[in-house]
């Protein structure tokens, strides 16, 4: 990889990280559902489950 490739790629980051920021908590969750990592209710799905250990949770709203 060329440093002008590498500065590229560097530049997407950046970018895609800017729009997470923006995102809502819906947003986000759509987001991660669609790469398989969250379920559309915002679990863990199974080959992610460990990543739960690390997830400070969240008190649900009653």
């Amino acid at each position: 990889m060329s440093d002008k490739d590498f500065q590229i790629l560097m530049d997407l980051a950046d970018s895609k990280l800017e729009e997470v920021k923006k995102m809502t908590k819906k947003e986000a969750i759509l987001s991660l559902n669609r790469a398989g990592i969250l379920t559309k209710k915002g679990r863990f799905t199974k080959n992610y489950a460990e990543l739960q250990e690390l997830v400070i949770p969240i008190p649900r709203k009653q």
